[in-house]
Parts: C-alpha cells; sequence; structure tokens
C-alpha cells in the first residue's frame, strides 16, 4: 500500500479495527459494529462511508433494508483487512486508542528504519508541523517512539527510532508496504 494510501486510511479512527472486525466475519451492519467497539454509529457510519471511498467496503446489494444496510469486504478489501487483523492482533486493547489516532501509524511506518523531523514531514505530507509535533510527543510519551539526539554532530541532530510497543509494530507495518 503507498503511503499516501495508507495516510487515508488511517484518517478515520475506525477504519483499521472496521476492517479487522470484517476479516472475523462478524455482523455487517452499522449497529452491530458500533455496538462490538463502543463507539458512536456517526462515526461508525463515518468510517465506513470512508473505506467505501477507498474501495475496502461496498454495500451488500440484496441485503439489509435500505435505512440499515449490510456491508461486505471487496476483492481489495480482504488483503487489507487481513493485515488489519494482524494489527489488532499484534496490538493490546488499550494500545487502539493511541493507534486510532490519525498520524500514528503513519508516523510509526515511516521510523523504519530511524527518521529525522524533516524527512517524516516530507514523507507525511500533508501533516502539519503541530500535528507532527504532538504525534511525536505522543508517541514518545507512550514508549511507543525514541527521541534520540546525536550531540556528535554539528548542528546536534534529532532522530527517531521505534521502541517498545513501536518496535513490535514495525514488522506488522512493515508487510503493509506489500499490499
Amino acid at each position: 500500500m503507498v503511503n499516501s494510501e495508507f495516510i487515508f486510511l488511517c484518517s478515520k479512527a475506525w477504519s483499521i479495527q472496521i476492517l479487522a472486525y470484517f476479516h472475523h466475519q462478524n455482523e455487517p451492519r452499522i449497529s452491530p459494529i458500533a455496538h462490538y467497539f463502543s463507539a458512536s454509529r456517526t462515526s461508525i457510519s463515518t468510517a465506513l462511508k470512508h473505506l467505501i471511498e477507498l474501495n475496502y467496503l461496498k454495500k451488500n446489494t440484496g441485503h439489509g433494508h435500505p435505512l440499515r444496510p449490510a456491508y461486505v469486504l471487496s476483492g481489495k478489501g480482504k488483503a487489507v483487512a487481513e493485515w488489519a487483523a494482524a494489527l489488532d492482533n499484534t496490538l493490546e486493547s488499550n494500545d487502539w486508542k493511541l493507534a486510532r489516532r490519525t498520524w500514528s501509524l503513519p508516523i510509526l511506518r515511516q521510523t523504519i528504519p530511524i527518521s529525522r523531523y524533516g524527512q517524516l514531514r516530507a514523507e507525511l505530507s500533508p501533516v502539519t508541523d503541530r500535528a507532527l509535533t504532538q504525534s511525536l510527543k505522543s508517541l514518545g510519551e507512550n514508549q511507543w517512539l525514541d527521541r534520540v539526539v546525536d550531540i556528535n554532530s554539528a548542528p546536534p541532530s534529532v532522530s527517531y527510532k521505534p521502541t517498545g510497543t513501536g518496535e513490535i509494530l514495525v514488522p506488522v507495518l512493515t508487510e503493509s508496504l506489500s499490499i
């Protein structure tokens, strides 16, 4: 999956978890999904529309009611859902709060190998400086990323590398490059 598509996938909070949910062939309607995740139907329906826009899901014609449609994975969506299920199996349930944030997973994916701030900003376009800084800070506070300062270079340089949970996610995030 190319970087821009991965960023777009991560831009809706529930998208990856919904794909993992569909991989396990659970109830394909909005209300059961919202109940499963303890999320609002509005946020789930927004994420479902987002996944349809990405061509990962489609409405299941002939099933459901027009006001309560059922959904199925598309051919492309099946491969991404398999990856999402692997990610879901890797993460603890309390880790999803951070992983659902728009820039967390794209930043981690770009820190393979170690990256500097300018490289991250260039690769993660259209990220703003504020969003990137806050995300890096949040990932560091949760020990998903390590900020490495090289004081031996002139001027001193700062780089970021995955650590802790971020390091555990490296193989799964690397796998997303081949989808």
